[in-house]
């Protein structure tokens, strides 16, 4: 049974954006991370090229998203990497509460992001979840 809970969190997250969305007058696409112990999660919103980030661990570590440069055509894990820390504590799933990081990215400009844990101003090793594609809207 506790593997179908930790499942419904994220499934009622994800209804919750859809939603929250489906009254807005533009089609945007949101895009996910996680890290690999399912402390801290990232939303990109192509509409407007913003992340939201969200501790949702009381373990006293932040959250460091990874993203690569953003560039037209085909993105790569290897392109120069920019990292964002969100060390504000707590944030749950409710994003409203989330950090919001804004960006300028270029039209229709692809790249790839991870989230994993910051400690002490240090990246915690290990913790990056799998690289995610996205890209900015036209």
């Amino acid at each position: 049974m506790p593997k179908l809970r930790h499942l419904a969190v994220p499934a009622v997250a994800a209804a919750a954006l859809v939603i929250g969305t489906a009254g807005s007058s533009f089609a945007a696409d949101i895009y996910t991370a996680d890290s690999s112990n399912a402390c801290g999660a990232a939303y990109f919103y192509d509409y407007g090229d913003t992340f939201k980030i969200l501790d949702v661990c009381s373990d006293g570590k932040g959250v460091r998203l990874q993203y690569t440069n953003p560039v037209d055509g085909s993105p790569s894990t290897s392109d120069t990497k920019i990292v964002v820390d969100y060390t504000g504590g707590y944030t749950g799933w409710n994003l409203d509460n989330a950090y919001v990081y804004d960006t300028d990215m270029p039209e229709s400009a692809c790249f790839y992001f991870r989230v994993g844990h910051v400690d002490n101003g240090a990246y915690v090793s290990g913790s990056y979840g799998s690289w995610n594609e996205a890209c900015a809207a036209n």
